[in-house]
């Protein structure tokens, strides 16, 4: 299997998977997410799928990527 159906795969079971949700558990676990990921967002650490580390990955300015995150969140 390529990288590319592998991805498709993976994408596709998640679907069915939150699919078979009901709607207030979806809900509940994508709030819980929201939070995680702004956890994740504000977090200093390096380590390999930290938000600085994206960063580094793709060559992106932490600070400007977190300002453009708060302005579409407060737009």
């Amino acid at each position: 299997m390529t990288e590319d159906r592998e991805v498709l795969a993976s994408v596709f079971a998640a679907r069915v998977v939150l699919a078979r949700k009901q709607e207030a558990q979806v809900v509940e676990e994508a709030v819980a997410e929201y939070h995680r990921t702004l956890t994740w967002l504000e977090s200093r650490s390096q380590k390999q799928g930290s938000f600085l580390w994206f960063c580094d990955e793709f060559d992106l300015d932490p600070a400007t990527v977190r300002r453009e995150i708060l302005k579409a969140r407060v737009a």
